[in-house]
């Protein structure tokens, strides 16, 4: 076989297998079918909510309306712990106005039952019809943790 014609199959089998180790690394170093493999910690799930403050006719929600909230709906679910921080939001109106809005943002970390979830959908609820909101951002992922 001519040297070119080696080359040609040398770069094919190089670009092959770049492409295929490539294709398996992720942030967590890797996914199978159970989710992420982790290098560091055990795959968990996490949510993200984002709480906005602001109230049509009203004052906004306040601190200690917020905790209240917390202590009422969220901690009994969440004995395990959480994370909440204060956070500005913004967004545009279909009229072109921005909207920016003081926020709380609420960090889970769960087993990723049907439970789980549902207990996060009624804190999503509860706090929309306390608080005359028209929505709470969810955000889930599976990052691996470590404590």
């Amino acid at each position: 076989m001519p040297f070119s014609d080696m080359s040609a199959v040398a770069s094919r089998l190089l670009l092959g297998l770049t492409l295929a180790v490539g294709a398996g690394a992720t942030a967590c170093g890797g996914e199978d079918d159970d989710g992420p493999r982790c290098t560091v910690g055990s795959p968990q799930y996490q949510t993200d909510l984002y709480f906005g403050r602001n109230r049509v006719g009203d004052e906004p929600v306040s601190e200690a309306e917020f905790q209240a909230f917390l202590d009422a709906s969220v901690t009994p679910r969440f004995q395990d712990g959480l994370t909440v921080y204060d956070a500005l939001g913004q967004y545009e109106l279909e009229s072109g106005e921005l909207v920016r809005e003081l926020s709380k943002v609420l960090v889970l970390l769960h087993d990723g039952s049907a439970a789980r979830s549902a207990d996060i959908d009624t804190l999503r609820e509860e706090y929309k019809r306390q608080f005359r909101q028209e929505s709470v951002l969810r955000i889930d992922s599976q990052p691996c943790v470590a404590f």
